[in-house]
């Protein structure tokens, strides 16, 4: 019991600290990755294709954004139920089914930037998974959630 407790608030905090840093990145994100893909790599900033690359990573990046804010936010609300003991409830089934969805908005974003900039295709592919995953997650909750209220009724 304690260590789920721990393992729920730490992995409350890092979502805290992820959506802060979400958040941050939402001003800054064009500048880092200008500096990290031009002036780090020491590229041509006249280049149109390296232009071009900047350009269209910065616009993946922010149709993105929505949906990683937003599972964000479920994943925290997700989270507090857990501390409060609320495991099996049909809330927990809907957050996690909201942030799957969020998941392949992302990878279907990503997907379409990556016939522009080919590496962004590693990331939609990524979220595909983690989307399917969550639908498993979200299917084994959901008739655990069966079972409790099943079983309330028995007793």
């Amino acid at each position: 019991m304690k260590n789920r407790t721990f393992s729920a608030k730490l992995s409350l905090a890092l979502c805290v600290f992820f959506a802060a840093l979400l958040a941050v990145s939402v001003f800054t994100f064009p500048w880092f990755f200008r500096w990290f893909y031009i002036d780090y790599h020491h590229l041509n900033p006249d280049n149109a294709l390296v232009q071009n690359n900047l350009h269209t990573v910065v616009s993946a990046f922010y149709a993105c954004v929505p949906f990683a804010a937003a599972a964000l936010y479920m994943l925290i609300r997700l989270l507090k139920n857990i501390l409060r003991g609320e495991v099996f409830i049909t809330k927990n089934v809907l957050y996690l089914r909201f942030i799957a969805w969020c998941c392949w908005m992302v990878a279907l974003a990503t997907g379409i930037a990556g016939f522009f900039y080919v590496p962004l295709e590693i990331i939609a592919a990524a979220m595909v998974v983690v989307g399917i995953l969550l639908i498993v997650v979200k299917n084994v909750m959901h008739a655990a959630v069966e079972l409790r209220e099943e079983n309330d009724l028995t007793i």
